[in-house]
């Protein structure tokens, strides 16, 4: 789909400009994303930093007037990347490995078992909830993950706090045989 399509899909049908920007540009920012952020971080950072560079670019699409598209969306991708990246490499830094008094302090009972099954749950929970599609699976994860209400996310996603209030309810009804097949 040409630039020009995609800006008045955008503009007269914010939706399905929205899929089709995401459908044309996916690989591009992935790429991005993931030459960046790869050798620090792990699959999960790409992805995240794609969903942040896309959410960014939905957010201030109005303001992208002149110039070409694909270098704005290249431009945000690999700032967002670097970012990610700088992020990446404080967390680590900040990581040290424990002394022998510090190690004792930890809980006895820490079971690795557990918490493999419960990071194993976390991902198909989230595979899941990747499938319903946007924005349904962005509204899920903004007000699940990041704690966020309807008020915030409405402004993130450019729709009423009303549409998002509806969209996750529906959303939460198709996830709930999921989730019961998780218990």
């Amino acid at each position: 789909m040409t630039e020009s399509q995609i800006r008045s899909l955008m503009q007269f049908q914010p939706e399905q400009g929205e899929k089709a920007l995401y459908e044309t540009y996916y690989r591009y920012v992935y790429a991005i994303a993931f030459r960046i952020i790869h050798p620090v971080g792990t699959h999960e950072d790409v992805e995240e930093c794609v969903i942040d560079v896309f959410l960014e670019i939905f957010r201030h699409f109005a303001a992208i007037r002149e110039g070409s598209l694909k270098t704005y969306i290249g431009m945000t991708a690999k700032n967002r990347a670097v970012n990610a990246h700088h992020s990446i490499l404080a967390r680590a830094k900040r990581t040290e490995p424990l002394d022998e008094n510090e190690a004792a302090d930890l809980p006895a009972a820490l079971d690795v078992a557990e918490t493999a099954e419960q990071k194993e749950l976390t991902q198909r929970l989230l595979q899941s909830i990747k499938a319903l599609g946007e924005p349904d699976s962005v509204i899920l994860i903004q007000k699940y993950f990041f704690d966020r209400n309807a008020s915030e996310i409405s402004r993130i996603i450019g729709k009423s706090p009303a549409y998002v209030r509806i969209r996750c309810s529906r959303a939460l009804k198709r996830l709930r045989p999921v989730l019961e097949d998780l218990k």
